[in-house]
């Protein structure tokens, strides 16, 4: 579901999509930009997801107790990131560049407080 959200706003700054009919016309700065920045939260998604899978196997391995303090820093960072990366998407939406930016170094830091958390820092 995530992949077909982040290919409407790249259909509406006329990025080109592989397989979909083009929708509109947008001058070519702005389609640049527009598909630069869907490129930029695609990946952030991608990183989000391998993320959460290696929390998931180490709370399989025992290594995450939740409800620990080590647990609960996890999940704010989670949490941080989602809400994060939620709103980059919006901002993509409606290419609110600068906006997008800062959601995405918000993630960032969430990604480094998990990293933390998960170091015992």
């Amino acid at each position: 579901m995530k992949r077909v959200l982040l290919f409407v706003p790249l259909l509406l700054a006329g990025c080109a999509v592989p397989g979909l009919p083009q929708l509109g016309t947008v001058s070519q700065p702005v389609q640049q930009a527009a598909c630069v920045a869907g490129d930029k939260l695609e990946t952030a998604w991608k990183a989000f997801d391998l993320a959460l899978d290696a929390i998931n196997a180490l709370g399989d391995a025992g290594a995450i107790v939740p409800g620990s303090a080590r647990g609960k820093a996890v999940a704010a960072g989670i949490r941080t990131v989602n809400a994060a990366l939620g709103r980059a998407e919006r901002f993509s939406a409606v290419c609110s560049s600068n906006d997008m930016s800062n959601a995405l170094d918000e993630a960032v830091a969430g990604m480094a407080d998990i990293s933390n958390a998960l170091k015992g820092a």
